[in-house]
């Protein structure tokens, strides 16, 4: 666990004097450049992990293919994916999909605080169908939730603006709708990321 260290283009220094490869990483708030996911997605750590967190590293640009390769390269071990706050929106994970549905054995995705609109995640969710060991995602508030805001909105504006409840009502309803008609009613999608962020490598 290396969060909120400045780790910008030294990834490699961090981890290739490692013995054996890790099961767990946790980078959240660290800065990374494409160099530092680029090298992840080939160092032998990559087969082997259960657990990353890439929270608070913006995936939207330059760091968004390399993070691709890394998630094709983790994706027949991986378990538990945290993406919060990584700048992600639709044009990404709609980017993204085709790879992070090769995950078969991933139980937790979690995705709050990603300037996501509705659209982004029903596709999301028609498209996890087919990862049957997916049991929690913690989305974002859709965009469309929101009035009036900056785009690309910033974080901390999805974190602090006012949310309008009749409309996330009505989009928790069709989200839960589209977990019945998939068969998926027993996937818990919920925007409770409170006790959700902190999973243990050992309760994986």
């Amino acid at each position: 666990s290396m969060g909120s260290s400045l780790l910008s283009g030294r990834l490699d220094q961090l981890l290739s004097t490692l013995q054996s490869p890790l099961e767990s990483l946790e980078l959240a708030f660290c800065a990374l450049l494409p160099e530092d996911l680029s090298f992840l997605a080939r160092s032998p750590h990559a087969a082997h992990l259960k657990k990353l967190d890439l929270s608070g590293n913006d995936l939207s640009g330059s760091q968004l293919a390399p993070f691709q390769g890394l998630l094709k390269a983790s994706a027949s071990t991986l378990l538990h994916l945290e993406l919060t706050e990584c700048q992600l929106a639709d044009t990404q994970l709609l980017a993204t999909l085709p790879i992070l549905t090769r995950c078969a054995h991933l139980r937790y995705l979690g995705l709050y605080g990603n300037p996501l609109s509705m659209a982004g995640l029903k596709e999301l969710l028609r498209d996890s169908v087919v990862q049957a060991e997916l049991r929690t995602v913690v989305h974002p508030f859709p965009v469309d939730c929101y009035e009036g805001l900056p785009w690309p909105p910033p974080a901390s504006v999805l974190l602090e603006a006012s949310i309008n409840e009749e409309k996330f009502a009505r989009v928790e309803a069709e989200l839960h709708q589209l977990l019945l008609a998939s068969g998926r009613a027993h996937v818990l999608w919920t925007t409770d990321i409170y006790g959700r962020l902190a999973a243990d490598y050992f309760s994986l």
